[in-house]
């Protein structure tokens, strides 16, 4: 196999910058003291299938507990999650997005679908399917190394 193109890694290094620094501009709209990392955090609970624990939050991004537990903590603090006690473990919390942070990222989300609607204006249904079916398998090999 050949090796490919340096500029493969230019690109993908541009596309994570850009992605980043559009994540960072929405951070910063959902509370001013929102860092990036606590930011994570919050888009996991808001992509669990309902309620998520802590313990689970921490085990599926790969974190110390602790970690995950300041990161609630803050999220919580700032208003963009709530705790409920879970019915099945005394001890443990069910985290969920509150429904003002939760509508928000939908609004920020829609926004990022808009612009990439307007980004990919021009191009042929077959380039942007080329394309998308690229990266999933870019991803899916990523995520098995």
């Amino acid at each position: 196999m050949s090796t490919p193109d340096v500029d493969l890694e230019l690109e993908l290094t541009r596309l994570v910058q850009r992605v980043r620094r559009r994540s960072i501009q929405i951070v910063s709209g959902l509370h001013r003291d929102l860092d990036y990392g606590t930011y994570l955090f919050f888009l996991a609970i808001c992509d669990a299938p309902g309620q998520v624990r802590g313990a689970d939050l921490a085990e599926s991004m790969g974190v110390h507990k602790s970690t995950a537990s300041r990161a609630i903590a803050a999220l919580v603090k700032y208003g963009l999650v709530e705790q409920h006690p879970d019915p099945s473990d005394g001890r443990a919390r069910l985290l969920v997005p509150t429904e003002e942070a939760a509508e928000r990222l939908r609004g920020y989300r829609t926004e990022t679908h808009e612009r990439l609607v307007r980004l990919l204006d021009g191009w042929e249904v077959a380039e942007i399917d080329a394309f998308s079916g690229a990266l999933r398998r870019f991803n899916d090999t990523a995520e098995s190394f």
